[in-house]
């Protein structure tokens, strides 16, 4: 795709070129013209004097070369007559050389016709009537070195034109980029406000820009204000049902005695079936990257929190960091904590006695392991575990949402979710998030 940069750059150097050409050409032509006309003036200035010359004498009208232009004595001077009466005179410095016939003409003309030594003449011929005898008269000037004069002054004008051009581009792309400075703020501060930095786009811009980033900031406005009323719709529908599913499930513990074992288990897996999506609902109702929150995680302070709990849950269980948290991650904090919350708490109820933590912040993105030395599972089960609700081992405790949040999660955030053996021997479970800034529209495809 070609740049707007580009495109104004290529459109200047047409127009530019095309210019330099026709003024080029034109100022030539033109003074070529002026040149032409001056000279004929000079030359029927001359014809005046050959005129003047012609003495009558006993045998009729004579030439008085005493009276004539010395230039015309000396051979191919590139000036030259012809004097047609009684008599022809020639001047001598056409030497043996004869003008062609288009040259001896009754009318004026600018045209250039070839002369001797390939000299270029331009000629002027007009008839008199002196002392009763009908003359014409036919002077002609050397027209060559204008033509290599105004050839010279063509190369030096579009020399030149071709040195303005490249300034003129030079300082067009100087001029543009320096137009173009507050989109480019502009495009920052998107970035920034997608990535949680800023709330709104600063419309303090070149009024050209401003309506752009009013309707942005409108329209930001206006997103996060139906992506609320969703988020909070859904919660509210999730804390509605609350009630009367615990309803439903008092009322089934009652009823136990009274129903078959098979109709009591079948109520039962129905119930927690809805239990566990009521429960998928809220989780991914709050978990919306797209958000414009501002708390980023940072490892140092909310990771050593997040395991201290762990541990006084687990506490026969060994979790280790690796590397020691250090570092701000570009990621909101509550969805870290959900994420590394729901993959702790994991790791931890299937161990047998340690759980290792690494990652690895770069500017690809963020690489998070959790593995553990549990049973860890089998190769053909690990896309199973992940749908809404699986439970491998049914002895465990719990609803069986925990990976299925990280993975709701991982996909809020344009990343990847991977299940592996860990070298522990348990499950390694390894999580790919991308920088916020890298994934623009990408959550579209998700």
């Amino acid at each position: 795709m070609i740049s707007i940069g580009r495109r104004l750059g290529v459109s200047l150097l047409l127009i530019m070129l095309c210019s330099v050409l026709l003024i080029g050409q034109g100022s030539v032509w033109l003074y070529d013209r002026a040149q032409r006309s001056y000279l004929m003036t000079l030359l029927q200035g001359e014809t005046d004097s050959l005129l003047a010359a012609m003495t009558p004498g006993s045998n009729g009208l004579y030439l008085d070369l005493g009276k004539v232009n010395p230039d015309y004595r000396r051979p191919y001077s590139g000036r030259y007559f012809i004097v047609e009466g009684r008599e022809r005179w020639r001047s001598r410095s056409l030497w043996d050389t004869r003008l062609s016939a288009t040259a001896i003409t009754d009318k004026p003309t600018t045209k250039l016709v070839p002369g001797p030594k390939g000299q270029q003449l331009l000629v002027w011929s007009q008839q008199y009537r002196s002392h009763g005898e009908q003359l014409i008269i036919t002077v002609a000037l050397d027209y060559q070195p204008l033509l290599l004069a105004f050839k010279q002054a063509r190369w030096w004008l579009w020399g030149l034109g071709g040195a303005v051009i490249g300034i003129a581009l030079m300082l067009q792309q100087g001029v543009l980029l320096h137009a173009l400075r507050p989109l480019r703020r502009t495009r920052r501060e998107l970035a920034e406000w997608r990535s949680g930095e800023r709330l709104q786009l600063n419309e303090s811009v070149p009024l050209e820009l401003q309506p752009l980033v009013t309707e942005i900031n409108h329209l930001g406005r206006q997103i996060e204000r139906v992506l609320e009323r969703s988020r909070s719709s859904a919660g509210d529908l999730g804390h509605a049902l609350k009630t009367p599913l615990a309803v439903l499930e008092s009322r089934l513990d009652n009823l136990s005695s009274e129903l078959a074992p098979q109709q009591l288990l079948a109520l039962q897996e129905q119930l927690d079936l809805m239990h566990r999506q009521l429960e998928r609902t809220l989780q991914r109702a709050r978990l919306a990257p797209e958000q414009q929150r501002v708390e980023r995680f940072y490892s140092g302070t909310d990771l050593p929190p997040l395991i201290a709990t762990l541990q006084s849950l687990y506490p026969q269980r060994d979790i280790q960091l690796r590397p020691q948290p250090d570092a701000s991650w570009p990621y909101d904090r509550e969805d870290m904590q959900e994420l590394l919350g729901n993959l702790l708490d994991n790791a931890c109820k299937f161990s047998r006695a340690r759980v290792e933590v690494r990652w690895r912040l770069d500017a690809q993105g963020l690489l998070l392991q959790v593995a553990d030395d549990g049973p860890g599972i089998a190769p053909e089960a690990r896309a199973g575990v992940l749908e809404r609700g699986t439970r491998l081992d049914q002895q465990v405790p719990g609803h069986g949402l925990g990976l299925g949040i990280v993975l709701d999660l991982v996909q809020a955030y344009v990343g990847k979710l991977t299940l592996s053996e860990a070298e522990l021997g348990g499950l390694l479970v390894e999580v790919r998030l991308p920088l916020r800034a890298r994934f623009e529209g990408g959550a579209q495809g998700h």
